[in-house]
């Protein structure tokens, strides 16, 4: 089954491209909506989470102090829009059992220069998360969350649900076509700091509307996407090529199904200085009204996440295995389930052989793009890039499917398998 789950449907994406509501009003009813979870008095939406993150980061070029931490486990394209603008990248190595920033090694690096602490929401429970605010308040540090891939996780407390995304004094979201609020490309931006907002309202008036021939070409992905996702289709073409373009290694296929691998250190390209799309915010609010969806998304993907939680730790690995700690499924509720292996490259191609297609490659260490001449210090962030690999978790994909897998990484997982 294609690993990939579009949350945007065909439905939602025709009503989009035909529906003649005002940008204005519906612009409103989003930042209310991202607003309510954030606990935030404001929100503006922008084209991407990076290009809402540059604007942030170029309001705050103000303070003397120019220094940013970043999970050295990271999106390299977010500590690239830092470096162009100038400021000096710290990394901190990630704590190895829960896949958060070390919180003891991050009290080491912060100094007088420290301006900024970037939070990214990606394996951390609440309490975690938690910890790190008081830390950046204690030294009066600003804090940045990335709550990319976080939208809709809670923490209950009572009869109440505390959202991510309320922890930072700015806190960043992407509405991209692989989140599970998608709106092909957009991202937003929730805050209290006013200032930022009146800067941000002038900066829109010089941003230039986003490039109608990047959104047909994403446009094209999706419905792409959309048709590789066809059982069939999949089944009998496109498994294959994913098969062959891993097992020989070709980095222009590898390069499609990870867009990761394309990135370079360069300046910013264009469509970072762009408003968002119209037809981004139409995508966007129809996705945010439909509460049900969401819902029966989001109880779908953690009823999954559980099940593999509860059975994959049954597997008598020999050590070969390991799981990020999870606290609270609903917080730690993620888009593909994870689980950090010693032989990765093997597991995932025993999978391939099965016909089980992975998430192979996640996020970098940053640290070895953008310190290659420093003493490396991020030591688990590298076995993160090394270890990590997410099986697929989303409406499509099947119990039975879910018990195919876990029986072909117990087989992998035998000594002999592991000794050939």
């Amino acid at each position: 089954m294609f690993r990939i789950g579009l949350y945007l449907n065909f439905y939602k994406f025709l009503l989009g491209i035909f529906s003649f509501k005002k940008s204005l009003k519906i612009n409103k009813l989003i930042k209310k909506e991202i607003a309510d979870q954030s606990k935030k008095k404001y929100v503006v939406l922008s084209s991407q989470c990076r290009t809402g993150f540059l604007q942030i980061l170029e309001f705050l070029k103000k303070d003397k102090k120019k220094e940013i931490i970043f999970s050295s486990y990271n999106l390299p394209e977010m500590i690239n829009v830092a470096k162009n603008l100038g400021y000096k990248i710290k990394f901190c190595d990630l704590d190895y059992k829960t896949g958060f920033i070390d919180l003891k090694k991050i009290k080491k690096i912060i100094n007088k220069n420290t301006a900024i602490i970037v939070m990214t929401n990606m394996f951390n429970d609440y309490f975690v998360s938690k910890k790190l605010k008081k830390i950046a308040k204690k030294f009066q540090i600003i804090l940045i969350e990335d709550n990319a891939i976080y939208f809709d996780n809670f923490l209950r407390q009572k009869s109440k649900k505390i959202f991510s995304g309320n922890l930072g004094d700015y806190t960043i979201y992407s509405f991209n076509i692989m989140k599970n609020i998608s709106a092909l490309y957009g991202g937003a931006v929730s805050t209290n700091d006013k200032k930022f907002i009146e800067y941000y309202k002038k900066k829109q008036k010089v941003l230039k509307n986003f490039s109608k021939m990047i959104l047909l070409n994403q446009i094209y992905i999706f419905l792409i996407l959309k048709l590789i996702s066809l059982k069939i289709v999949y089944e009998f073409i496109f498994f294959y090529i994913i098969k062959l373009a891993h097992q020989k290694n070709i980095r222009a296929l590898l390069k499609i199904f990870y867009p990761s691998l394309k990135f370079k250190i360069i300046s910013f390209p264009r469509n970072y200085f762009t408003k968002i799309s119209s037809l981004s915010s139409r995508l966007i609010y129809l996705q945010l009204k439909d509460k049900k969806e969401r819902q029966y998304n989001f109880l779908k993907r953690r009823s999954k996440n559980i099940y593999y939680y509860n059975h994959l730790r049954k597997i008598k690995s020999k050590g070969n295995i390991s799981f990020i700690k999870i606290n609270d499924i609903n917080y730690q509720n993620f888009i593909d389930f994870p689980i950090l292996v010693k032989h990765k490259r093997k597991l995932n191609q025993f999978l391939l052989n099965k016909g089980i297609e992975t998430r192979y490659l996640y996020y970098n260490n940053c640290e070895n793009i953008f310190n290659q001449k420093q003493k490396k210090i991020c030591f688990n962030a590298e076995k993160y890039e090394k270890e990590l690999i997410c099986l697929p978790n989303h409406r499509k994909i099947t119990f039975k499917y879910m018990d195919y897998i876990i029986k072909s990484i117990e087989a992998f997982c035998s000594k002999k398998n592991l000794n050939d």
